[in-house]
């Protein structure tokens, strides 16, 4: 299966994972291959602007770090 068929598989998807939470969520999905350091492996699919993404992963890391002290 090529990267893209694989993309439309999951976007197939996404409108089911939105319904398990309450309107007006976002969902984006990361899948890494860290064996491609390069990120040609790596995957990508969000109904979100990406720098919101990225600020709520950020958010996430930081609260697990002070979760962890």
């Amino acid at each position: 299966m090529t990267l893209e068929q694989v993309r439309e598989e999951i976007s197939d998807h996404l409108d089911a994972v939105k319904r398990l939470f309450k309107p007006g969520v976002r969902v984006t999905i990361l899948v890494r291959t860290p064996d491609f350091p390069d990120g040609s492996r790596d995957l990508v699919l969000t109904d979100d602007d990406l720098d919101a993404a990225l600020s709520a992963l950020s958010r996430r890391k930081l609260k697990e770090r002070d979760d962890d002290d």
